[in-house]
């Protein structure tokens, strides 16, 4: 049986992204793993000199006082967890999924994928984790951590819940983009949506579609197929998406290093930023 991993916190996400697997479940029959990551003990532990020129006797009982607010917050920490991982259960199960695993961890979020990943067939994050600044111009900072290493499918969720019924390709002939073509014409998640590929060239006649063209329609999508000629792919997806009222975009992730992104931008992080529609990435 199919499994897929959920990532929750206590952002705005935690609902949609349990909104978003319980549709998923249903889809390909899959098995709900929810997981919760604590911050590393080290996280709550006192700097070890915060006291300068205090006296000894005072700053000995400093530390000892931060030491233990330190733990209380640790302690509170692992209680809210559970809340969230509870909370989340209720709302799949209201979903109509009632068997759903829960598993608590301690340490890096994206570590923690990696080891939990070959047990898994699909992994579902929001775009923003639960420090993040809703308003700021960039995204969660696990979420790239996360696409830059993960194999299987990532399911990014939005801050916007809707039905899925169209979804979109976006085609630019690389491996990347290939394996999620894979996955579409193998899997029964998508089938019996409206299927659209856009393919943006830098120059004309850049990309050939037709055997994607024809392994599309083999898997039984009547696929809407558009070519654009433009340097500016992420503008012209992200148009798309909105002309055409896209619920779902298929996409390579970060198939660049992250200096090479830092330097010239990355498509992937413009698409995740400008498109208020969830994304499947893959790497």
């Amino acid at each position: 049986m199919a499994k897929i991993l959920v990532c929750v916190d206590g952002s705005v996400y935690a609902d949609n992204i349990c909104a978003n697997a319980a549709w998923i479940a249903k889809k390909i029959d899959a098995e709900i793993s929810l997981l919760h990551v604590l911050r590393r003990h080290s996280d709550y532990e006192a700097p070890t000199n915060h006291t300068g020129t205090i006296g000894l006797g005072a700053r000995s009982f400093l530390m000892e006082e931060l030491t233990k607010v330190d733990e209380e917050r640790g302690r509170l920490d692992q209680q809210k967890g559970q809340i969230i991982l509870n909370h989340c259960a209720e709302v799949l199960k209201e979903a109509g999924i009632e068997n759903v695993e829960q598993i608590y961890r301690r340490g890096s979020l994206v570590e923690t994928i990696q080891d939990l990943e070959s047990e898994v067939d699909l992994i579902l994050v929001g775009k923003r984790g639960e420090q993040a600044n809703l308003e700021s111009e960039f995204l969660g900072s696990n979420l790239e951590k996360v696409a830059r290493v993960v194999n299987k499918p990532l399911f990014v969720v939005s801050s916007v819940v809707k039905p899925i019924q169209k979804f979109l390709i976006a085609y630019d002939g690389k491996d990347s983009v290939k394996k999620g073509i894979d996955y579409v014409t193998s899997q029964p998640l998508l089938k019996g949506l409206e299927c659209h590929l856009l393919a943006v060239e830098y120059s004309e006649n850049d990309l050939d579609v037709k055997e994607v063209e024809s392994k599309l329609k083999t898997a039984g999508f009547n696929v809407i197929i558009k070519k654009e000629v433009s340097s500016h792919p992420d503008q012209v997806i992200t148009d798309y998406v909105k002309s055409e009222e896209i619920d779902l975009l298929i996409t390579g992730a970060y198939s660049h290093s992250r200096m090479r992104s830092i330097l010239l931008g990355s498509t992937t992080a413009s698409l995740v930023k400008s498109c208020k529609i969830p994304l499947i990435l893959f790497r």
